[in-house]
């Protein structure tokens, strides 16, 4: 089967993927959340004229001849409205963030200032201009304006800005269902001895959690031994209500590998067998009859995980209607990055930014797709082109940021 290329792969990835359907949730549980339309202020921020200094409201006309003693007739402060006015040649006291008076242009700082010892006059010591230390209604956010776009991601100041403007229950994407599963007579739990030819399930804790952070949901996570109806009967199961089935290992022809023709069995149609990628090349893309996508990916870990943030994630963020196209740009390389003809490389590396812009270097010389910790602390990938054996410190090489 002839390898088709990352780029391909994704389009056809895309093509099979549209945005789910929304869902309102409260503002203490849409961290991590998508945005589902576009967010429109009911309300301006700040709601009302406020003073941004502890000081005196004041008419600016009553300052042109500083310094001017006006009398004080009320106390503004924050949480509490002055009941009066500022008239001509009255002042009140505001504290920061309180409502400007009604009859004041501007606020002079308490420390320009004198109080006489009863708190019935306060001297201005200086000219002040209209204006001065006000923060007018609608300053920060005009009243119908969009705040946050369909696609954003919610963290801690987009969630502060829905609760500004009063947006208790924004609407999100249903996060993306996603069913695991492992294969393989050898995989056994963490914590419990290793018997001769086993080895732990770390596919299935490393990319559950990469599925979380991507803003997906895990509905299931199983293993399967290498056996062709063990394997049928549990990709049935494992697909019902999921938008994504995601597979690890038993993707190759061997005698034991059944994933591939467990998905036929099941009716699942196949998009791609084969990419021009190293690590992960060996990733299956299937949809099944029912609309999940399933990806079949190979069972080393590091390919397991390259072809998992490549191709599955990509699903999980059109599914959530997001963009990848923040996560990728063009960097040099710090050092040679090694490749191999006939495929492209991605290199696990760290970035650094420089005044130049983005320099990269492999995490660690052994790169091999069984080398775990090669993934650790990583950055980005750099993608060798599949016509290169390397590429030479100072040339240009794609990346795409991993966080």
């Amino acid at each position: 089967m002839k390898r088709i290329s990352i780029e391909d792969a994704r389009r056809h990835v895309l093509e099979h993927t549209a945005t789910l359907e929304p869902e309102q949730v409260d503002l203490d549980d849409a961290l991590g959340r998508v945005l589902a339309v576009d967010a429109v202020a009911p309300n301006p921020v700040p709601p009302f004229d406020c003073s941004t200094m502890d000081g005196f409201a004041v008419r600016s006309a009553d300052t042109g001849k500083a310094p001017v003693t006006l009398r004080l007739v009320d106390e503004a402060r924050a949480g509490r409205a002055a009941g009066a006015t500022v008239e001509a040649g009255t002042a009140i006291r505001v504290s920061t963030g309180a409502p400007i008076p009604g009859g004041a242009d501007a606020v002079m700082r308490q420390e320009l200032t004198s109080v006489s010892g009863d708190d019935a006059t306060v001297t201005i010591e200086e000219t002040v201009t209209a204006g001065t230390d006000v923060r007018v209604a609608g300053g920060d956010i005009p009243e119908g304006a969009i705040v946050l776009r369909a696609g954003t991601l919610l963290t801690g100041p987009e969630i502060g800005v829905l609760a500004a403007v009063n947006i208790p229950r924004p609407s999100v994407v249903r996060r993306p269902r996603i069913a695991l599963v492992s294969t393989g007579d050898e995989l056994i739990e963490p914590g419990g001895p290793l018997k001769p030819g086993q080895i732990r399930d770390t596919n299935g804790y490393a990319l559950s959690a990469a599925a979380r952070l991507a803003g997906a949901q895990i509905i299931s996570r199983v293993k399967v031994g290498d056996d062709r109806e063990a394997t049928i009967a549990t990709l049935r199961e494992a697909m019902q209500g999921a938008d994504i089935l995601a597979t690890v290992g038993g993707v190759s022809v061997g005698p034991h590998d059944h994933v591939r023709p467990s998905l036929e069995a099941l009716g699942a149609r196949e998009i791609f067998g084969r990419v021009s990628l190293r690590p992960g090349g060996q990733i299956c893309f299937y949809v099944a009859q029912d609309g999940t996508l399933a990806f079949a990916l190979p069972g080393n870990p590091v390919s397991a995980t390259v072809s998992f943030r490549l191709f599955v994630v990509a699903a999980i963020d059109a599914l959530l209607g997001r963009g990848r196209a923040e996560r990728r740009t063009t960097a040099t390389a710090a050092v040679d990055l090694p490749g191999r003809i006939g495929r492209t490389t991605a290199v696990r590396c760290n970035a650094e930014l420089r005044e130049d812009g983005w320099y990269v270097a492999p995490s660690q010389s052994h790169q091999d797709s069984h080398v775990l910790t090669s993934m650790l602390g990583i950055d980005a990938y750099a993608f060798v082109p599949e016509d290169r054996e390397s590429l030479n410190a100072g040339e240009r090489v794609q990346v795409e940021f991993t966080r």
